[in-house]
Order: structure tokens, then C-alpha cells, then sequence
């Protein structure tokens, strides 16, 4: 059996990754603040500078009833969320709790959350927000 060069090429770059389009995140002290910035399209783009992993981000509107949330379950103490989240699309080693609400006329609140601890124990710390309006 003779296995074609780009399908060995694609196993082996498969192989060394969690995933298609992931990169190494970088590392944050644990009391490094973010600066969280929204882009103003109709799905916004969220990025956060310095660009160091996250385990968690939650949107939401003004009242606290609807938005979009994501979480990393065992992997929070690896903080695997990269900046570059578009509102809706859950990137690989999120786990969405609900489906994200449609964006309506009014404020919303973005929150980008660090795991401080080891995967034995810690806690989800508040390191960076913004508001938006759409």
C-alpha cells in the first residue's frame, strides 16, 4: 500500500497539534490585565493584547440575560482560548453552554477570563473587559 506524500504531510501535521489553526498561546503572569478591544462588525471580533491564552469569555447584555458564553472545562488551567474569538464561532477546546444569542439594539459586556491554579484547583480571574453596542 503506498500512501500518498500529502496525506502523510497532513497526518503528521495533525499529529502535533490539538487541532487545525491552533497555535502555541502565549504565557501571562498571573496578574497580568488585558486590554480587550471589539470589532464593530455585525459578528464582532474579540482580541485582547497582550495576546496570552484565556480559559473562559462571556458576553453579555446589559440585564445579564442573554449573550454568548465559553468555557474550557479540564483545560481551563491550560488558558487555551486565543485572542481572536468571533462572536458565534466557538474555537476548538471551547465548550459552549447554549447557543450564542442574536445581537439586538443595546450594550453588551465582554469579560476574558484567566484559570489561576493547576488543574487540581483554582479559580476563573476577571483580567480583561470592554463594552460594545451594536
Amino acid at each position: 500500500m503506498t500512501i500518498h506524500p500529502d496525506i502523510l504531510m497532513l497526518g503528521l501535521l495533525l499529529g502535533c497539534s490539538d487541532g487545525p489553526g491552533l497555535r502555541p498561546v502565549d504565557p501571562c503572569a498571573p496578574d497580568q490585565e488585558v486590554e480587550l478591544s471589539v470589532s464593530a462588525e455585525l459578528a464582532p471580533l474579540f482580541t485582547w493584547t497582550p495576546s496570552c491564552g484565556m480559559a473562559s469569555l462571556q458576553v453579555w447584555d446589559h440585564n445579564h440575560t442573554s449573550g454568548w458564553s465559553l468555557f474550557t472545562g479540564s483545560r481551563a488551567a491550560q488558558n487555551p482560548l486565543q485572542s481572536g474569538i468571533r462572536y458565534g464561532e466557538a474555537p476548538p477546546l471551547a465548550l459552549e453552554p447554549g447557543p450564542p444569542a442574536p445581537l439586538v439594539n443595546g450594550t453588551y459586556m465582554v469579560t476574558v477570563y484567566r484559570w489561576i491554579g493547576d488543574a487540581s484547583g483554582g479559580s476563573l480571574i476577571p483580567v480583561g473587559e470592554a463594552t460594545f453596542e451594536r
